[in-house]
């Protein structure tokens, strides 16, 4: 399950630049990772059926048609939405719905074209290109077929809609805010201590990855300054969406969605929940140069990256460290494949995101308890906290600020030693 098979692409202006893509053995999700699930239903006939049940990489394509289907089910799931809100019209006495004063038609055909322009949208996401499993022919043309009777688990519908949600931060103009907290302090930190040839001279690009990558928006950014940029992601929504933006995408703005349609909590106008945002607001194959060196890698980052020992100038880790189920594997991993002189700079909160998962193992340290365990291997030479927001809606009156760690930290050469139990 955690093989993985990494191709890297040379980007062309003249075409869409091509994302490298590695096997991604289950989904851990960008925020919220849970295990892949096994899914219920699938197109196939009973003789096809054996056949993908004696196929060790039948549960891979199983959960790539589940995320894949997911996109599929969206309008579906989101119209429950419309139908709540007409019964929740339905149960007030016309002398409140005259107080309110919300016109119940209208607002009903606008929640139900923005559902339509989100579902349009998620629909072009799904392609066999981006599944780590071999699939055939005809397993290729089920990831466009729903199976009648297919049911879509809670979580993967949640993950839809918050990669929506995640389209903003990382490729919409609304997203700058988010980005400017959080990607510019990592990139400012690379270009200190360890700056890039300019773009063009022929000198050797440093080595940068980017695990946690999301949509793919840090390395698109990194690789615009010089460097050799390689993101790394585990979730198959976010490596769709990815693989739409850069290989797939000829121009900017060319997409509109409603991130925010479905969130009719702590709005302060009527219409806020009904904003729509265009996509992309840069567009890969037009801003990446032939000079131009990104790439995509796709799978758990330990398991990817474990053997590739001081292969890397950088690490740029952003809400990243604490997706760990045991933050010291992933902390061991980093100083493995970095070199010594080379550059680590994070920034993030300490959230634990198994934490709140049932049965799965969190190992949850302070601050205080992380530092020595990096400090071992690199030597911290800037520290700060860092105040900063993830898929925020600008217009809400609630926000989540998270209170992070910023770091930028140079290796050391202590060799590298112990070992953390595999429970990644």
């Amino acid at each position: 399950r955690n093989r993985h098979r990494e191709c890297i692409r040379e980007h062309a202006r003249a075409r869409p630049p091509s994302v490298a893509m590695a096997e991604a053995a289950t989904e851990v999700g960008h925020k919220r990772p849970l295990e892949a699930d096994v899914k219920e239903g699938h197109p196939a006939e009973p003789s096809a059926r054996r056949e993908e049940e004696e196929d060790p990489e039948s549960r891979e394509r199983d959960h790539f048609y589940d995320v894949c289907w997911s996109c599929f089910g969206y309008r579906d799931d989101a119209l429950k939405e419309v139908a709540r809100f007409q019964a929740l019209c339905n149960s007030l006495s016309p002398e409140d719905m005259a107080i309110w004063g919300v016109d119940v038609p209208q607002t009903d055909s606008a929640m139900q074209m923005g559902i339509e322009m989100n579902s349009r949208f998620l629909q072009i996401l799904p392609t066999p290109e981006v599944c780590g499993a071999y699939m055939s022919q005809r397993q290729e043309q089920a990831v466009f077929s729903v199976p009648m009777g297919h049911r879509i688990a809670g979580r993967n519908m949640s993950k839809v809609r918050t990669t929506l949600r995640q389209f903003v931060r990382d490729w919409a103009a609304e997203g700058q805010a988010e980005r400017d907290a959080t990607y510019t302090p990592l990139i400012q930190a690379l270009e200190r201590h360890l700056p890039a040839p300019a773009l063009g001279s022929g000198a050797r690009k440093p080595r940068v990855l980017c695990p946690g990558s999301g949509l793919g928006r840090l390395p698109f950014d990194l690789a615009r300054l010089g460097y050799a940029a390689q993101g790394n992601e585990f979730s198959y929504h976010m490596l769709l969406g990815s693989h739409l933006i850069y290989n797939r995408t000829q121009q900017t703005n060319c997409y509109m969605i409603f991130p925010f349609l479905l969130s009719s909590v702590n709005r302060k106008g009527r219409a806020d929940n009904l904003k729509s945002i265009k996509v992309p607001d840069v567009c890969p194959c037009l801003s990446l140069t032939a000079d131009c060196d990104v790439s995509m890698a796709a799978g758990e980052f330990v398991s990817v990256y474990k053997d590739q020992k001081e292969e890397w100038d950088g690490i740029a880790t952003a809400f990243f460290i604490d997706t760990a189920k045991n933050i010291f594997l992933y902390i061991r991993t980093i100083a493995e494949i970095v070199r010594p002189g080379g550059v680590w700079t994070n920034l993030g909160p300490l959230l634990y995101h198994y934490s709140d998962v049932e049965n799965e193992i969190s190992i949850e340290l302070s601050w205080e308890e992380v530092r020595p365990a990096i400090c071992k291997y690199f030597n911290i030479v800037e520290e700060e906290r860092r105040n900063a927001s993830y898929t925020m809606n600008s217009g809400s009156m609630m926000r989540t600020v998270f209170r992070c760690i910023f770091f930028t930290a140079v290796r050391n050469s202590e060799p590298v030693t112990g070992k953390s139990n595999p429970v990644y």
